[in-house]
């Protein structure tokens, strides 16, 4: 059986039949990436007569190397191929762990060695934490966990952690994992970075048996390139030793997961790192339009450190952008959901086209709330809706303990955090003690000094907790909720214990940023609610949280649905309608990503952003918006200045048409090229 490639364009054909030596295959968005590693597979048996089980693909996600396998089945239905001679298309994980099944006991390990999950993990750090010889958790357990597999993923070590003298956080990680290792290996145990780390460690201290095991391998193909860490680089150039035949497949414009180890110089640097390289590019789209393209294109041809490549569209100039510039967040809400309502009922277009994107986590509970009052039925994907994270609940928990003290599920949420020294064990002892006397634990802390159970510290303890919930409970009926919730929030210190918990500066932000978020909620529901005597009590309010946290019936019977994600989140996905919100300097860019150089990952992060629209894009931002409870004006995102005038339907942002710094460099380069060019052709035709 002869594979069919003519309905390929020439660059993928040239991509899927180049099939030796190192191969670098830049895919733009939407350039049909998946049908070229896949078609690539199947010509490699089919045309070049290589043996299935000889060719490997890796990629990042199960879901990626399931839709992979089923494609090449497809592409080789003529073929019969018994599972053990099939192509392994896998993940990087997956891979990983073949290879120490092999040969773990190499390293001391026994063979038959478990995986832990990430529950199981965090099981072993809490352990440790509780039960080690630490003067204080400087951060919760399951931080902690996050944290050490962030210095895993990097090639961090427990004596390297420990040799930072000066950085109490570190030496606290460096004890921890050191004890965290030993316990895992005494366990006979791995976790999910250990499955990288260790097969990096093997092919290092034992070539010839890794050499070995990927010896059964004549051609390794890659998906996602741009996302590879070092461990995964280094684990590759091994595999690869035998017989140099490497694809990687990916766009460094889509380089987007610096947090969490990607190394974007992986594939800027694949042809100094395999000398010989040859470089296909795919620059037909096949998603947008030519108008998103464009205006995708302007960005980020701004970042300077990038393989040079521009997407062209298969589909015509489509839409003009639309820029929607609001007052306020509520009033940008209602100027994007009326834009949808309109394209809703005159174009009878489904819920199920409509995506709105935002930057950051916290911009999910303006648009929640907006969506629900209107009545259009939503799913978050990839995150968690605002009213469920643990940060918001952890507050809200406080709340509902002022309109009632003897809700049980709430006092053991809150009653020992922040820490005010009710442990573990004091809350066990009084779990039961109020159990046995019958009466609301709440009860019994309140009086807690006039029983032996309980230490004096502890008794005192719970006795000022419980008079604190008593106090602001008679404040929140007399004063406006907002007021009394910031001062309840910074007498509890709410914001810095949050800090605590988290692993690093991002993750700190991101959760203080939802508690500030919250604190606007509250504001804006008080606004709502101020022709009221007195405005809305603290119950309503808590009923109207409560709302918004059912399931919407729609969500439940699978009806079409407006989709709601953070652009990193809608990396890989494409949508017909996209609305991106929230477009204003140090939002979109992030301004902390911006104060620690991150300008670059920030534009990439907004171009995936606009490439995810297929037939219509729009654009928006409040003039204004509550921070620290106080007004802030905002001006529009430095990405929309860099998009030309002519592509907005109408009003373009306000200072648009200004020019960086690099696209001035870009523009003096691009003329430079076109005089280069102009000479060379006068050449030409004179030789001719």
């Amino acid at each position: 059986m002869k594979l069919d490639i003519t309905t390929l364009n020439p660059e993928q054909r040239e991509a899927v039949t180049t099939t030796r030596g190192p191969l670098l295959v830049l895919a733009g968005a939407g350039s049909g990436k998946t049908r070229v590693i896949t078609t690539r597979i199947a010509y490699l048996v089919a045309h070049e007569g290589v043996p299935s089980e000889r060719i490997l693909a890796v990629t990042f996600t199960n879901k990626a190397a399931r839709e992979m396998v089923e494609r090449v089945k497809a592409l080789l239905k003529g073929r019969r191929i018994p599972p053990a001679k099939r192509p392994t298309i896998c993940t990087f994980h997956s891979l990983g762990v073949r290879l120490l099944r092999a040969h773990i006991e190499k390293l001391g390990y026994r063979p038959g060695f478990v995986i832990y999950d990430t529950q199981d993990q965090q099981a072993v750090v809490r352990t440790l934490i509780e039960e080690g010889n630490y003067e204080e958790a400087l951060i919760s357990h399951k931080d902690a966990h996050f944290a050490l597999q962030v210095a895993k993923s990097k090639g961090q070590t427990a004596a390297e952690l420990s040799s930072h003298r000066d950085a109490p956080r570190d030496l606290f990680l460096g004890k921890l994992m050191a004890e965290y290792q030993d316990t895992l290996k005494r366990m006979n145990a791995i976790d999910f970075e250990d499955i990288l780390q260790l097969s990096l460690q093997l092919c290092r201290e034992h070539p010839a048996a890794t050499e070995q095991f990927f010896s059964r391998y004549s051609h390794v193909m890659v998906d996602e390139y741009q996302d590879t860490n070092r461990a995964q680089y280094d684990m590759l150039r091994h595999a690869i030793r035998p017989h140099g035949n490497l694809c990687v497949v990916g766009d460094d414009d889509q380089s987007i997961y610096g947090w969490r180890g990607a190394e974007p110089g992986n594939i800027l640097d694949f042809e100094r790192d395999f000398p010989g390289a040859r470089v296909v590019r795919l620059e037909r789209n096949y998603r947008s339009t030519g108008t998103i393209l464009s205006a995708a294109n302007q960005v980020i041809g701004n970042n300077t450190q990038r393989k040079e490549k521009t997407l062209r569209s298969t589909r015509g100039p489509g839409k003009l952008l639309l820029w929607l510039e609001a007052s306020c967040e509520m009033d940008e809400m209602e100027k994007v959901l009326t834009h949808m309502r309109l394209a809703h009922m005159r174009e009878n277009s489904p819920w199920g086209d409509f995506a709105i994107l935002f930057r950051s986590n916290f911009q999910s509970r303006q648009v929640e709330e907006a969506l629900r009052d209107d009545g259009i039925p939503y799913k978050v994907v990839g995150g968690t809706r605002f009213y469920e994270r643990k940060e918001v609940k952890d507050a809200l928990a406080y709340l509902r303990l002022m309109v009632d003290p003897f809700d049980e599920v709430s006092l053991q949420r809150v009653m020992n955090f922040p820490r005010r020294g009710i442990g573990k064990s004091t809350q066990a002892s009084l779990m039961e003690y109020a159990a046995h006397q019958g009466r609301p634990p709440f009860r019994v802390m309140e009086e807690a000094s006039k029983f032996a159970e309980f230490s004096p510290a502890s008794a005192t303890a719970m006795e000022r907790f419980t008079s604190l919930i008593r106090r602001y409970a008679r404040r929140f009926e007399a004063e406006p909720l907002g007021v009394v919730f910031r001062e309840l929030m910074g007498e509890l210190e709410f914001h810095r214990a949050v800090e605590k918990e988290k692993a690093d500066s991002k993750t700190k932000d991101r959760a203080v940023s939802l508690i500030h978020e919250l604190e606007f909620a509250i504001d804006q529901f008080t606004a709502r609610g101020s022709d009221e005597d007195g405005g809305p009590e603290l119950k309503t309010y808590l009923e109207h949280v409560t709302l918004m946290s059912l399931p919407e019936d729609d969500e439940q019977q699978g009806a079409p649905m407006v989709t709601l994600l953070t652009v990193h989140s809608a990396k890989g996905l494409e949508f017909p309608r996209v609305y991106l919100v929230g477009l204003a300097d140090g939002v979109f860019p992030h301004k902390r990503s911006l104060a620690e150089g991150g300008e670059p990952e920030e534009r990439r992060l907004f171009y995936v952003a606009l490439t995810r629209a297929r037939n219509e894009l729009v654009l928006s931002m409040a003039k204004t918006r509550k921070r620290w409870g106080k007004e802030e004006k905002q001006e529009p995102s430095r990405f929309l200045l860099e998009i030309d005038r002519e592509l907005f339907d109408g009003e373009a942002p306000a200072g648009q048409g200004k020019m960086t710094a690099a696209q001035k460099a870009r523009k003096v380069a691009d003329a430079r090229e076109r005089f280069f060019n102009q000479i060379r052709k006068a050449r030409d035709t004179a030789g001719a």
